[in-house]
C-alpha cells in the first residue's frame, strides 16, 4: 500500500449538508485528497468480524466527525486509467471511516488554507474486513448504514454517488499514479455528526458485513 485516496463531496445530499454546516462551496466535480497509511486502523486479521476496533479520540481539537464510506482496494495501479481499466483494477471492498476534525477544517477553509491537518491524525482512517468483488458483485446496489450508540446516522448506496467507484479510481488516476494495494475511500452520504470519547458505532452492509468501533 502506497497511499489512501479519498474522494470528497461525491454524494449530492452531503454536499448540500456541508454547505449549510460550514458554508462550504459546491464543486463542479468531487474533490480529492490523500492520507498516509500511518493513520489507518484496520480490522486485524483483515477477515475478523468479532470484537470492536478501538480508535484514538483526538483531544482538544474540536468536533470530531466520522464519515462512513465504501472503500475499494486496488489489485493493480496505473496512470490515467480508462473506466474499464479502473474497473479491472478493483480487488475487494469494505466499509470504512474517513475521520474529520470539523472545527479545524472549517477554520482553515475560511482562511483559504490547505485543510489536510483536519483529515490526517492517528486513527483518521478505518477499514473493516474485506470482501472480494467476486463474492459481492452487487456491492454498489446494496445499502449500507452507520449507527452511533444504536441510532442510525447515515444510509447510502454506491449507486447514489456522483462518480461511481470505478469512475472515482479513473478520476484519481488522472492526477497521480495509483499503486497496487492503494485504498480508495469513495465519499460519504449525508448525516455526518460528532462523536465523543467512549461512543460506540456500527458499520453494516446488509447481511454481508458488520463490525463495531469505539473511541478511547
Amino acid at each position: 500500500m502506497d497511499k489512501l485516496i479519498c474522494v470528497g463531496k461525491n454524494y449530492s445530499e452531503h454536499v448540500q449538508e456541508l454547505a449549510k454546516l460550514i458554508g462550504d462551496s459546491v464543486p463542479e466535480k468531487p474533490v480529492l485528497f490523500l492520507k498516509p497509511p500511518s493513520v489507518l486502523v484496520a480490522a486485524s486479521p483483515p477477515s475478523d468480524l468479532s470484537g470492536s476496533l478501538a480508535l484514538p479520540f483526538p483531544e482538544d481539537r474540536g468536533a470530531v466527525h466520522p464519515e462512513c464510506e465504501i472503500v475499494i482496494r486496488l489489485r493493480s495501479g496505473g496512470y490515467r486509467l480508462s473506466p474499464e481499466q479502473a474497473l479491472a483494477s478493483m480487488d475487494a471492498v469494505t466499509l470504512g471511516l474517513d475521520m474529520t476534525l470539523r472545527d479545524v477544517q472549517s477554520k482553515i477553509k475560511k482562511a483559504g488554507g490547505p485543510w489536510e491537518v483536519s483529515k490526517i491524525f492517528p486513527g483518521s482512517a478505518v477499514t473493516g474486513p474485506w470482501i472480494s468483488l467476486q463474492e459481492f458483485p452487487e456491492f454498489a446496489e446494496t445499502e449500507f448504514t452507520f449507527s452511533v450508540n444504536g441510532s442510525v446516522r447515515q444510509k447510502g448506496k454506491g449507486t447514489q454517488m456522483s462518480l461511481s467507484p470505478a469512475e472515482c479510481i479513473a478520476y484519481a488516476s488522472e492526477h497521480f499514479p495509483l499503486c497496487a494495494g492503494d485504498l480508495v475511500f469513495t465519499g460519504t452520504p449525508a448525516g455526518v455528526g460528532p462523536v465523543q470519547r467512549h461512543d460506540r458505532a456500527e458499520l453494516q452492509w446488509s447481511d454481508r458485513l458488520k463490525y463495531q468501533v469505539h473511541w478511547i
